[in-house]
């Protein structure tokens, strides 16, 4: 641990989810996947892959109301392709769900953090960067009956590290950003987003992980608290 020096009180805890909570897609999985829905749909692979990054603003804030499957059909109406029936667009989807399936699990210690914290009264939120496919998976996890409030981007349409989604969370747990530690793996900006607020933001750095390896979006190099373990921040309250 890093960083112990001294903290305000803190009275709330906010998390990010992927790469915290849950561990963050591989790179490597997250391309194959990527490539094999260009290759179900007929697309070119690199464009689709451009087409996925450059829609990622309108996916993750909520502007594909039919969700990822919308999503897709908008990269392939972009590339000038006829659109596929639905079949083909579950067809192409269906390594992303593989990976649900396989990836969105608690890492070691979350769910013994949050039950721990939750016992001693501490109210719990969740702030996530995500595409539309997330909160009914997040909903369905043993996470969701712990977690007082949950802000998904794609249903609030904000996204880290912009101040409006942090104060967001806060007001709907009634917080004040003073009293409440945000703890996340550093994608988007979110920790210097979550200090510039007024939060007590530290970052889970498990040494054993390589970052470079997970799909780490808009990563920062942190400098402040840091965490390996999530069991450690309860010595923090």
């Amino acid at each position: 641990m890093a960083g112990e020096g001294l903290r305000p009180p803190l009275r709330v805890a906010i998390f990010d989810l992927f790469g915290t909570l849950v561990p963050e897609f591989p790179r490597s999985g997250f391309l194959t996947m990527i490539r094999h829905a260009a290759r179900a749909l007929g697309a070119d692979e690199d464009a689709f892959l451009d087409g996925w990054s450059e829609t990622a603003l309108v996916r993750q804030t909520g502007g594909y109301a039919g969700g990822v499957g919308e999503n897709v059909r908008a990269i392939v109406a972009s590339l000038g392709l006829a659109q596929p029936p639905d079949a083909v667009v579950a067809e192409a989807l269906a390594p992303r769900l593989a990976m649900y399936e396989r990836w969105f699990v608690p890492r070691p210690g979350a769910l013994e953090t949050v039950t721990a914290l939750r016992e001693r009264g501490i109210p719990l939120g969740l702030i996530s960067m995500c595409a539309p496919d997330t909160p009914p998976v997040w909903r369905a996890s043993p996470f969701a009956r712990l977690f007082a409030v949950e802000v998904f981007s794609s249903e609030v349409g904000l996204r880290k590290p912009d101040p409006a989604i942090y104060r967001y969370a806060l007001d709907r747990l009634g917080a004040e950003a003073g009293g409440t530690l945000y703890c996340g793996d550093g994608a988007y900006g979110e920790l210097t987003g979550a200090e510039a607020v007024g939060m007590t933001a530290v970052e889970i750095r498990d040494p054993q992980i390589v970052t470079s390896e997970q799909l780490r979006p808009e990563g920062e190099d942190w400098q402040g608290p840091w965490v390996a373990d999530l069991r450690d921040l309860l010595s923090w309250f």
